[in-house]
């Protein structure tokens, strides 16, 4: 909305400002609690969460909590989106995978901060949603994929390279299909199942012929399935 829409609509200047003072607050709230990427600070404040949330939901968007999402799935909490892109550290022309979309919020934040985004969820209806999303909110770089992530991609199907893939749930271990699919130099994040009390947030460099493992920290994520869901 321009300012001489603004001005001809009663109150709308008003709440304009009062939503983006809000927002601006948000965003400094989310870097008192380790959000500390400008770039990523600026992407949360550019997209409005409101939008992939319930409706219900949406008066609660400034919390830094989880909320759930259609398919009995959760959402993230923009803190820990906020530090997961951080630890990226994404360029302007990095291309993404995204392996499990959810309600899209993420796939978002990533488009302000990269060239290209390749989105796969395994539920339809969280596809459909998601890209609806972010359709919405003028977002012409994001492409969702409703497929199985964790599963290696035929070569009727191939996607390409990646600069940086990400797994938006824990798995067992590092999926190898994946490493054919980044540059050289490329990095794959994922949280690791094991011994510790929550996931282990790791990074894998792919360096020449070899593989390099690094633990970033513990988060709490939920598995991730393999397969597309036969319903939903």
């Amino acid at each position: 909305m321009d300012e001489r829409q603004l001005e001809e609509i009663p109150g709308a200047a008003e709440a304009y400002e009062a939503e983006r003072e809000r927002r601006a607050a948000w965003v400094m709230d989310l870097r008192s609690r380790g959000v500390s990427d400008y770039a990523v600070l600026g992407a949360l404040e550019a997209v409005d969460r409101k939008l992939f949330l319930y409706a219900k939901h949406q008066s609660h968007a400034y919390e830094d909590r989880a909320f759930p999402i259609d398919c009995g799935q959760m959402s993230t909490a923009p803190s820990m989106v906020g530090k997961i892109c951080g630890l990226m550290e994404l360029k302007g022309d990095h291309r993404i995978l995204e392996i499990g979309t959810g309600s899209g919020y993420q796939s978002a934040i990533l488009s302000k901060l990269a060239g290209e985004i390749v989105t796969l969820e395994r539920y339809r209806t969280l596809a459909e949603l998601a890209e609806d999303r972010i359709r919405s909110s003028k977002i012409t770089n994001v492409t969702v994929i409703h497929g199985d992530g964790l599963s290696a991609v035929d070569e009727e199907e191939e996607r390409g390279l990646f600069d940086r893939i990400i797994l938006n749930g824990s798995v067992d271990r590092l999926p190898a299909f994946l490493l054919d699919d980044l540059h050289p130099g490329g990095k794959i994040f994922l949280p690791l199942r094991g011994n510790e009390r929550l996931p282990v947030f790791t990074v894998f460099e792919k360096a020449g012929r070899s593989t390099e493992q690094k633990a970033l920290g513990g988060f709490r994520f939920l598995p991730l399935t393999p397969g597309i869901a036969a319903k939903l």
